[in-house]
């Protein structure tokens, strides 16, 4: 009778650890998908926005102060207006970046925790496959706030591209005309 119940108990604990491998795989995946997420990030992240952000303002301000006409061209209301709306979009852009490099630190952390729990067994074991179904959602979740960041980077910095050069040169002959 003994003989059968050590059996029994070792068949049971052989097929922990294949779950366990099982999870364990699980969770690798989780962990390279975040951090080829993080490079993609840390490859596109502006880290002189608040540069550009001031650029932008300065040139906005100098436009202020010396375009005097009464009427104004509507191409030129266009690339002015497209401009605000683009130096507006900064502020998200920079919030995005913080909440994004706070989200990497957390959620690598916590895939590390769930790591060590499984590996050795702490916590509640016939719960790993919800941690690990938890933790792929903050994964989605981290996903999409990148593509979000990218989404406003690409559209800000279309519209930078195209005004700021041409922006910078008119207020350049508008200083040029008052002086």
């Amino acid at each position: 009778m003994i003989k059968i119940l050590f059996f029994v108990v070792l068949f049971l604990m052989s097929c922990s650890d294949l779950k366990r491998e099982e999870q364990l795989v699980k969770l690798n995946t989780l962990q390279t998908e975040l951090i080829e997420s993080q490079n993609e990030f840390q490859n596109v992240y502006i880290d002189s926005l608040h540069v550009i952000t001031m650029a932008s303002s300065d040139l906005e301000r100098k436009l202020k102060q010396n375009y005097k006409s009464d009427t104004i061209d509507v191409a030129l209301g266009k690339r002015i207006d497209d401009y605000k709306r683009m130096r507006r979009m900064f502020g998200p852009l920079g919030s995005f970046g913080s909440k994004l490099k706070r989200a990497y630190k957390e959620q690598e952390g916590q895939l590390k925790t769930l790591q060590t729990d499984i590996e050795n067994g702490f916590g509640e074991r016939n719960k790993y496959d919800q941690y690990l179904e938890l933790e792929k959602e903050k994964n989605k979740q981290v996903f999409d706030l990148l593509q979000e960041y990218l989404r406003i980077k690409k559209e800000a910095f279309e519209i930078y591209d195209l005004q700021h050069p041409w922006l910078s040169d008119f207020v350049v002959q508008l200083t040029s005309n008052n002086d």
